[in-house]
């Protein structure tokens, strides 16, 4: 695969094996998330692959082709990791599983480049689950050092465009927004 910079080319690419049918043979991971459920009162899309497509709809052309590619691979540890639990479904533990995954895809469509980047937004795509309620208006000194990580504007990219692609009782969108506000009162423009 050609070097690609933007979540257009990379858009673009993807419509292009679609179109030639050629998903399967490319994409297998992504393709099995379909019909993978998930609970509907988070996502009412559907399974994970409705999911995903419209998440991916909400990346901006410009963005990095990262973002894109994150996006696409964001959890396709689901298709494992899946259990209903507890009573309603649950997929622990799926982000570092899809981040494995994401690393091998990207390896075998030739990127190796960004491969590691790409896995490292999968496995990050949920950063803020662990960081409780953020109390007064600032972020935690362990929580500014995270976000001085040189792919973090790009991860809060992938994680908005998560949260923006479920249809439920989340409040995710809510979360990343304080996040936004403050990193960047504390750092400057993501």
């Amino acid at each position: 695969m050609k070097q690609i910079a933007t979540a257009a080319e990379a858009r673009r690419l993807l419509t292009l094996w679609q179109d030639r049918g050629e998903w399967a043979d490319l994409l297998p991971e992504v393709l099995a998330l379909q019909d993978v459920p998930q609970p509907p009162e988070y996502h009412g899309e559907g399974d994970v692959l409705s999911h995903t497509l419209l998440a991916l709809d909400v990346v901006d052309d410009d963005d990095d082709e990262r973002v894109f590619w994150a996006v696409l691979f964001h959890d396709l540890g689901k298709a494992t990791m899946t259990r209903f639990e507890g009573g309603r479904w649950r997929a622990r533990g799926h982000a570092e599983f899809g981040a494995a995954i994401a690393l091998s895809v990207m390896h075998r469509l030739g990127r190796g480049d960004i491969a590691s980047d790409v896995a490292w937004l999968v496995s990050h795509h949920h950063f803020y689950f662990g960081w409780g309620k953020i109390r007064g208006s600032r972020l935690s000194k362990r929580q500014l050092l995270f976000c001085r990580q040189p792919l973090f504007p790009l991860l809060i990219r992938v994680a908005e465009a998560d949260a923006a692609g479920s249809i439920g009782i989340s409040r995710k969108g809510r979360m990343l927004e304080r996040i936004r506000n403050l990193a960047e009162a504390a750092l400057g423009e993501l």
